[in-house]
C-alpha cells in the first residue's frame, strides 16, 4: 500500500509540473506578442506625429490639352515613399501618376524626404478639378480647393 500511494503522487506531481509548464510556455509567447504588438502600434504612432504634407498649388499645364501640375511639400520629418502616396481629384482616385512624377526635378527616385518638392504632372484630364487631395503612406493628407482652373 506504501508504494500505490507514493507512486501516485509521483505522477500526480508530475502531470502537475508538465501542466505547470506548458501554461508558462503559452502564456510566455502571449505576452511577447503583445509587447510586439505594443511595439509596432508606438512605432506606427511615432510616424503618423512626424509626418506632414502640404500642397502648394495647382496650376494647369501649358503644353497639354486638359492637363493639371500638382506641386507638394514635405513637410514632417519622416520620408515618403511615392508608391504608397495617393492622389485623388475630386474625390476620384487616380493611378499612374508616379511615373511622371519628379522629387526635386528628380524622376527616378521613389523617395520623398523631408523638405524636398514634389511635382505631379496629369496629363488628358476632361475637365480640371476642383479639389485635390493627397495622401501619405502613414495617411496624413492634405486637401486644397481649386478654383479658377478651366480647361
Amino acid at each position: 500500500m506504501g508504494f500505490s500511494v507514493s507512486g501516485s503522487l509521483v505522477i500526480v506531481l508530475l502531470g502537475l509540473f508538465l501542466a505547470v509548464g506548458t501554461f508558462y510556455g503559452s502564456l510566455s509567447n502571449t505576452m511577447e506578442q503583445v509587447s510586439d504588438a505594443r511595439d509596432d502600434r508606438n512605432d506606427a504612432a511615432e510616424r503618423l506625429r512626424h509626418t506632414d504634407v502640404r500642397i502648394d498649388g495647382v496650376s494647369l499645364l501649358s503644353n497639354a490639352s486638359c492637363g493639371v501640375a500638382v506641386t507638394a511639400t514635405n513637410i514632417g520629418d519622416t520620408d515618403v515613399a511615392l508608391n504608397r502616396t495617393d492622389l485623388l481629384f475630386d474625390n476620384e482616385y487616380r493611378t499612374g501618376w508616379q511615373a511622371d512624377a519628379t522629387v526635386e526635378n528628380d524622376a527616378a527616385t521613389d523617395l520623398w524626404l523631408p523638405g524636398e518638392t514634389l511635382t505631379i504632372e496629369i496629363r488628358s484630364l476632361a475637365i480640371a478639378p476642383d479639389r485635390v487631395r493627397l495622401v501619405s503612406g502613414p495617411g496624413v493628407a492634405d486637401v486644397t480647393e481649386v478654383s479658377g482652373l478651366a480647361c
